[in-house]
C-alpha cells in the first residue's frame, strides 16, 4: 500500500525553532486554518501533531474523542522480518466511491507484537475497548487482548477450551462466550470496571445448556452472540436463537431456546448459499435492537489453478438485514436504518455508530469487508477489500482493496481507542 499525500505532508510539518521564527508562531494561525490542516490526515495519524501547539492539541483531542472505525489487518508470521503481527490501516470511510483508488488507504504504526502473540491467531475485536483478541484453543490456556495503538495488553486464563471464544458484539463493556472442554456448559466472560476505580476486572460466569443446544456444544454450531439492553442473544448455524438472562438469579445462568422461527426461513427461496447464511452473517445491537446482517454472495474470479478450492470463491453483492422480533416470535426484514445510524461488518467484529459522531460517514449504509477465501494448497488468499453497501439505493457503491493477493491474512473493523 502506498500512503496518502497526507503522510507526505506531515513529513514537513515538524517544525524546527527557526522554522517557527520564519513561518510565525503555528499557535497564531486561525482556528479554520488549523482544522483544515488536520483534518487532511486521519484521527489517529493526527495524534502525533498534538505536541505542535495548544491549537493543534485542542483539534486533536475533539477528533479522538470520536473514534473512527479502523481495520486491522492481521498477517501470517512470515519468517523473522518483522516483530508486528498486522497493520493498522485508516481507510476514507468518507470517499465518494467510483474507479479512482485515491484516496489511498492510510498504514498507521501498530503496536502488537510478536512476542505477546506468538502461535495465536486473531480472533476479531472487542467493540467498547478496541481491544484485539488473539487465542488458540488447541494448545494455549490464555486469550491474549491487546490495544494496538497503545501496545497495552493483557492475558486471561480461559483454561481448556472446545473451540475459539466467540466475541460478543453490543453492549457497554466487552464479554466472549466459550464452551470448555469436557463441559456441558457455557463459560461467559464479562469485563467490568472495579468499584471505586479505574482498574477493571474479568467475571467468570457458567451457564447451563438446555438440552436444544447440546448438538450445538459438540459442533461447535454456535456462530454468532450480542449484548442487547443485559441479555445475550446466541444464533446458531440452523438460524435459531437462544437467551441468557444476565440479570438472572440466583446462579447458574441458562441457555434457553427462544420461540422464534429459524432466520433461514425469511432467506430468499432458491438461493444456493442459504444453508451458510449464518455462517456469512454477525448479529449486532442497534438502538436497542438485534439485527442480523447477512451480506449476500456471489461467485467470485478464480485466482490459482486449483479447482477444488477456486469453484468456492465467493464475493460480496449485497447486504441483507433482519431485525429480531422476540414477541412476534420472527425475524422481519430491514430496508432502512433507523436514525442516522451507519453500519460496520466484518469476521469477529461487527457494531452500529451514529454517523453524525463519526466523522466521514454515512448513514444508511454498510461498511463491510469483502474476505475472499484462500488456498490451502498455495498458501495464499486473493486479497481483502472493503466497500459500503447503500440501503437507499440497495447496492454495493464501491469495493477499496486493503492487501493485494499475497499470503493467507484477514481485515477487522474496530474502534480506535487512545
Amino acid at each position: 500500500m502506498r500512503p496518502t499525500k497526507a503522510i507526505a505532508a506531515t513529513a514537513s510539518i515538524s517544525l524546527t525553532d527557526a522554522d517557527e521564527a520564519a513561518a510565525g508562531h503555528l499557535d497564531e494561525l486561525p482556528h479554520h486554518l488549523t482544522e483544515k490542516i488536520i483534518y487532511h490526515i486521519s484521527p489517529l495519524a493526527s495524534a502525533r501533531l498534538a505536541p505542535v501547539c495548544k491549537s493543534w492539541a485542542s483539534t486533536v483531542s475533539s477528533r479522538l474523542k470520536m473514534p473512527v472505525p479502523h481495520l486491522f489487518v492481521y498477517l501470517p508470521a512470515t519468517g523473522n522480518t518483522s516483530d508486528r503481527r498486522g497493520v493498522v490501516v485508516s481507510v476514507p470511510i468518507d470517499s465518494s466511491g467510483g474507479d479512482d483508488p485515491s484516496p489511498a488507504a492510510e498504514v498507521i504504526p501498530n503496536r502488537v507484537l510478536m512476542k505477546n502473540t506468538n502461535g495465536l491467531g486473531c480472533i476479531g475485536a472487542l467493540p467498547a475497548s478496541g481491544r484485539l483478541v488473539f487465542g488458540n484453543w488447541c494448545w494455549s490456556q490464555f486469550v491474549i487482548l491487546v490495544n494496538p495503538i497503545t501496545g497495552a495488553w493483557q492475558s486471561i486464563d480461559v483454561g481448556n477450551l472446545r473451540s475459539d471464544p466467540l466475541l460478543v458484539a453490543g453492549g457497554g463493556d466487552d464479554s466472549f462466550v466459550s464452551f470448555a472442554d469436557g463441559l456441558d456448559e457455557l463459560v461467559l466472560w464479562c469485563r467490568r470496571r472495579a468499584a471505586g476505580g479505574e482498574e477493571e476486572e474479568w467475571s467468570k460466569q457458567t451457564v447451563a445448556v438446555s438440552w436444544q443446544l447440546h448438538r450445538a456444544a459438540a459442533y461447535h454450531a454456535i456462530v454468532s452472540v450480542v449484548n442487547c439492553n443485559g441479555c445475550f442473544y446466541v444464533l446458531d448455524r440452523d438460524g435459531y436463537v437462544f437467551s441468557i438472562d444476565a440479570t438472572a438469579a440466583p446462579p447458574p445462568l441458562r441457555l434457553e431456546k427462544l420461540p422464534v422461527a429459524s432466520l433461514f426461513d425469511h432467506l430468499a427461496a432458491g438461493d444456493v448459499h442459504a444453508t451458510a447464511a449464518a455462517a456469512h452473517g454477525h448479529l449486532l445491537e442497534c438502538d436497542g435492537e438485534v439485527l442480523f446482517v447477512r451480506r449476500v454472495l456471489d461467485r467470485g474470479v478464480p485466482f490459482c489453478h486449483h479447482d477444488d478450492v477456486t469453484a468456492d470463491l465467493l464475493t460480496v453483492v449485497g447486504i441483507q438485514v433482519y431485525r429480531l422480533d422476540v414477541k412476534g416470535g420472527r425475524w422481519t426484514e430491514v430496508k432502512k436504518l433507523g436514525g442516522d445510524t451507519a453500519i460496520f461488518v466484518s469476521a469477529g467484529s461487527s457494531f452500529a455508530v451514529r454517523s453524525s459522531e463519526t466523522e466521514g460517514c454515512r448513514s444508511n449504509c454498510i461498511y463491510f469487508v469483502d474476505k475472499k477465501k484462500y488456498c490451502s494448497a498455495c498458501n495464499k488468499d486473493d486479497g481483502n477489500a472493503w466497500g459500503v453497501y447503500s440501503m437507499e439505493d440497495g447496492e454495493v457503491l464501491f469495493k477499496r482493496a486493503v492487501t493485494k493477493q499475497g499470503p493467507c491474512s484477514s481485515a477487522t473493523w474496530f474502534l480506535p481507542r487512545v
